[in-house]
């Protein structure tokens, strides 16, 4: 047996006083409480009281330090409390970028810790806990929406250069659970190694240009997930390549973005299938700024990405989004996700006032192929699947449905911020000529209220 240690330690010098001349201590923070209640999610088949109600607190505290202009740390502190959740309500958002979290309503939980130390002008070595956060964050963002926004364990290399900054970074994304009593890998875990390239100063109307590569490594183990047991569902090996590019503009009175993802690979099972992996994804925005008329904005955008044209087949061609910044990519009702989906939006918002703006977005959703049955779905569908039971869906129809979505956000001279959105989620065929084992309705509209306030610091 040979065994490996590997340790990089960095420390601030020894001084009488509380902290060397050098050292420049900030923390900062914020609080956030927000109220949501989301009705008639499953057609009026429930009553009122089963509809979902809830209060979300989050504290947070940030710690950065930097030690002359050669290495610096930070860590975030938060605290995630929740009252009014429902009975039959989904979990909080928990998946492999929350790895060790708490399933109780009241945690405190160290979000982020790590370091970047600057080994020379253009080169950087940063280690520890954090999001990942690529271009404007479609393929890995931080999500601050959620309760506990994405983090991972991750060492990267960091050359930054005046017209590039490149990076490679070796990610943990999840430490599967082994399972006694099978024979798979000893110690299954799913590794991210991310080759990133991000232009800059190359117009000023370009505000991201960026390149990035994702090789991902998974052994066949359990989900991750608890309690585990010999013959449990187990998660397939996975070796696969992701491709990205994305562009954001802001030229003059227009802006807008571009973002291509290209998927492939070899998934494995247990029993030595192996499942071709071929995906792709393609999403473009483009606005249209009118300073006369109050900073009014208005934009419009086309999503597309894969899905599984046959599941005879070995090719799952059903698209995974990774970790990308969900909130409002799909609308801000957090139905609906990315993989096997279109969808069209078009949306408006004006400055009533230098503290009040107002707006509004109407979109349109599909399924790419109406033969994939998969539908990702945010934290209204969840709960909506978890109240109507099994779903059988119709082969043959495509339209998901329409949501518009409305709101309001009001910032005050002492740094608080109000925001409160409406959403109204109109099913499509796809629920219309869906049954389920319950019985249960799920071809009427479902509202949503999101009621906010925050002050960060």
């Amino acid at each position: 047996m040979t065994t490996v240690l590997v340790s990089l330690t960095a420390q601030a010098e020894q001084s009488n006083s509380l902290l060397p001349k050098d050292v420049f201590f900030q923390p900062g923070g914020g609080i956030r409480v927000r109220y949501l209640n989301l009705r008639e999610a499953t057609g009026g088949a429930f009553s009122q009281e089963e509809d979902r109600s809830s209060v979300t607190h989050r504290f947070q505290f940030d710690l950065q330090l930097h030690k002359g202009e050669y290495f610096q740390s930070f860590a975030r502190l938060i605290h995630v409390n929740q009252w009014g959740r429902a009975s039959g309500s989904p979990t909080r958002d928990t998946n492999a970028g929350l790895r060790d979290s708490f399933e109780k309503n009241n945690g405190l939980y160290v979000n982020q810790a790590w370091g970047l130390w600057k080994v020379a002008d253009s080169l950087g070595i940063k280690f520890g806990r954090s999001p990942i956060i690529l271009g404007r964050g479609l393929t890995y963002g931080e999500n601050d929406w959620f309760d506990l926004p994405y983090a991972f364990d991750h060492l990267d290399v960091v050359w930054d250069w005046e017209a590039l900054e490149l990076s490679i970074i070796a990610a943990k994304v999840q430490e599967l659970e082994d399972i006694s009593a099978q024979s798979v890998n000893p110690d299954p875990e799913e590794n991210h190694i991310i080759v990133d390239a991000n232009f800059k100063n190359i117009s000023d109307s370009i505000d991201t240009f960026n390149f990035h590569f994702v090789q991902i490594s998974r052994d066949i183990g359990s989900n991750d997930g608890g309690d585990t047991a010999a013959g449990s569902t187990l998660q397939n090996g996975l070796s696969g390549q992701r491709f990205g590019f994305d562009l954001g503009i802001s030229a003059r009175q227009f802006f807008g973005g571009l973002f291509v993802s290209y998927v492939s690979g070899q998934e494995k099972t247990v029993s030595g299938t192996e499942v071709k992996q071929t995906q792709y994804a393609f999403d473009a925005e483009l606005g249209y700024k009118i300073p006369s008329w109050n900073d009014m904005r208005l934009w419009a955008s086309y999503h597309l990405d894969s899905g599984d044209s046959s599941s005879a087949d070995n090719n799952n061609e059903s698209y995974n989004s990774f970790f990308y910044d969900v909130y409002g990519r799909t609308g801000k009702m957090d139905l609906i996700r990315w993989g096997n989906l279109t969808s069209i939006k078009a949306g408006f918002d004006v400055n009533v006032s230098t503290e009040f703006t107002v707006g509004a977005e109407f979109l349109k959703f599909s399924k790419t192929k109406s033969t994939d049955p998969t539908i990702n779905y945010g934290d209204a569908g969840q709960f909506l699947v978890a109240n109507a039971g099994n779903i059988t869906f119709n082969n043959t129809a495509t339209s998901i449905g329409d949501e518009l979505d409305l709101w309001i956000d009001y910032k005050l001279p002492s740094g608080m911020a109000l925001n409160t959105t409406f959403s109204s989620f109109f099913p499509g065929d796809v629920y219309k000529q869906a049954t389920t084992t319950s019985g249960t309705n799920i071809k009427s509209t479902m509202i949503q209220v999101i009621s906010q306030v925050s002050i960060f610091f």
